[in-house]
């Protein structure tokens, strides 16, 4: 797995996430016209690499025809991402490490008008050893 696949991954085996989006999770953009509440999420500036350890961002956008229920998905990932180790968030992912993860809430919620959906941004950082990248 690749370390841009990794959110996607978790959150499509959280079966809190996809009680609420199903498989709409998509890295890069949102398929137009796809049907939601849906998750479409993408790197974001902010990669490092110190010590062997690589760290990097990712925006993940929650998507739904409510503010409301988007704003819920996003508590969800925020959630997820800011777990502990009893949470499965860390440790070996289909083959990945992750040695840390944790989610910031994004600028609000944002009213798309040209979709006619609300989108709540979240930051999700991942944190792996470089040695875990095939």
């Amino acid at each position: 797995m690749k370390p841009y696949q990794t959110p996607g991954y978790v959150m499509a085996n959280t079966s809190a996430i996809t009680a609420i989006v199903g498989s709409r999770i998509t890295f890069a953009l949102r398929p137009p016209g796809a049907s939601l509440p849906a998750i479409n999420y993408f790197t974001a500036s902010g990669y490092a690499l110190r010590y062997g350890m690589e760290t990097q961002p990712f925006t993940v956008n929650c998507r739904a025809q409510t503010a409301a229920a988007a704003e819920d998905l996003a508590r969800e990932v925020r959630d997820l991402f800011n777990g502990s180790a009893a949470t499965a968030t860390y440790g070996t992912r289909n083959g990945f490490d992750i040695t840390r993860a944790f989610a910031e809430p994004g600028p609000g919620t944002i009213y798309e008008e040209a979709d006619a959906v609300y989108n709540c941004p979240a930051t999700v950082t991942i944190v792996y050893p470089s040695s875990t990248v095939g």
